[in-house]
């Protein structure tokens, strides 16, 4: 077994905001991948481990690293399909993180973080929405406000259907 499998299997057995914060990029990567996993199977909206994830997404979705970023966002989509309307007590912090970090990165980036944004919309955490659409069209990156505005487009056409 390789050190990167050593280090990777060791990190398994970490909490998982140890894991989602790991300095080797590889164990955050990992992390986000098997979050996105559980998330996945989490049939009830009311599974207090959504509770414990909730807070960890501000950080994780902020990630330098490119792909571990696009990894972070999958898993918040997952959490993001899991929860219900409750989860928007986490929607502050983590919209302005992504609004951040997100809207100007690669293409796939800012699509994942456009659905995660639509997702936001659907659990009626609309304000908050609204809110970070504000800031992010008044950013002085022009490559951040394009993603903003089209983004507040779907909400609308969302919104009439």
């Amino acid at each position: 077994m390789s050190e990167e499998e050593k280090l990777l299997k060791e990190a398994k057995k970490l909490p998982w905001e140890d894991r989602l914060l790991h300095k080797n990029w590889k164990v955050r990567n990992d992390a986000n991948i098997d979050l996105a996993s559980l998330c996945d199977s989490i049939a009830d909206p009311k599974d207090g481990r959504l509770r414990e994830f909730g807070p960890l997404f501000r950080k994780t979705v902020a990630d330098s690293n490119a792909p571990v970023q696009e990894k972070a966002l999958d898993a918040l989509i997952a959490f993001l399909k899991a929860a219900d309307a409750d989860a928007s007590r986490y929607a502050k912090e983590v919209c302005d993180a992504i609004a951040a970090k997100c809207l100007t990165g690669r293409p796939k980036t800012v699509e994942k973080a456009q659905a995660a944004f639509m997702l936001w919309v659907e659990l009626e955490a609309v304000d908050v929405f609204l809110d970070t659409m504000e800031k992010a069209i008044k950013n002085r990156v022009a490559k951040a406000v394009v993603p903003a505005i089209d983004v507040m487009f779907q909400a609308l056409r969302f919104v009439h259907e």
